[in-house]
């Protein structure tokens, strides 16, 4: 029992560190990648973006987009390391691009994963929510649907 979690807990870590590797100049792919569709997904913190996602469609649709819109290049992103323990991955990442009105955008991360065959299917995301208001707030746009 005990190899066979072990085993598991190295697919699981192998499985997140490859599809951060492979996002590493564009984190959408990431997601895209690693997590199921149906994902329920929580973003910790205050204000209108910290709240648990249902899918991915309600995560980019009402987090993700408005942010994504102010880059002037895709997201980068650096992975400070990932760890496993049974069904949970944990993932430390670091992001960088450059918004829209040439200032550098920049956050860091902490994920709480749970797999299951394979795939993100919940989790829980602390980052710096102060970083992802800024930008929203400092460069306006039309309204996105």
């Amino acid at each position: 029992m005990m190899e066979k979690n072990s085993t598991q807990e190295q697919l699981n870590r192998e499985i997140i560190q490859k599809a951060l590797a492979n996002s590493a100049h564009d984190f959408t792919l990431f997601f895209e990648q690693a997590f199921r569709e149906d994902v329920a997904w929580t973003i910790a913190g205050h204000g209108p973006v910290a709240r648990t996602y249902h899918g991915l469609k309600d995560l980019f649709d009402n987090a993700e987009a408005e942010l994504f819109r102010r880059f002037a290049q895709p997201l980068a992103v650096k992975t400070l390391g990932v760890w496993a323990d049974g069904n949970e991955v944990f993932a430390r990442i670091q992001s960088s691009t450059l918004a829209i009105d040439d200032k550098p955008y920049r956050n860091e991360y902490m994920y709480i994963m749970t797999m299951q065959d394979g795939k993100v299917i919940s989790g829980i995301e602390w980052l710096n929510l102060n970083a992802y208001y800024d930008i929203i707030s400092r460069i306006n746009l039309p309204e996105f649907k």
